[in-house]
């Protein structure tokens, strides 16, 4: 009975371990691309934060950022590759630009939103 529960144990750990495996393999052969600044810029649009939020270096979470808060000014929209809605935005009081997340964005102006 003893060496059937630590077979068990064994395989189950087995088990846990080929899928750690598959979820590094998986996140190394995709390379997310945190270095997007587009140069078109939609000239009556604004973006307002939910509070101080951050402004990445690319449309994704896992890309480096800064916070800011207030109002922005919009560049463009873009779904990125997991379906996620972002926007390219200038802060207006600092003059930082960056991608931020629709869902910490508390309101919009302007708009048809142009596409980066």
């Amino acid at each position: 009975m003893i060496k059937l529960a630590s077979a068990g144990r064994v395989l189950a750990g087995a088990a846990l371990v080929g899928s750690s495996l598959a979820v590094v393999n998986m996140g190394a052969a995709h390379a997310i691309d945190c270095t997007q600044s587009p140069s078109v810029r939609d000239s009556n649009s604004t973006l307002v934060t939910r509070g101080s939020v951050p402004y990445h270096t690319g449309p994704a979470a896992q890309c480096a950022s800064v916070n800011r808060s207030g109002h922005a000014s919009i560049y463009c929209q873009k779904l990125n590759e997991f379906g996620n809605l972002w926007y390219y935005a200038k802060d207006t009081s600092s003059g930082h630009k960056g991608w931020v997340w629709a869902g910490n964005v508390q309101s919009t102006s302007g708009g048809p939103h142009l596409h980066c």
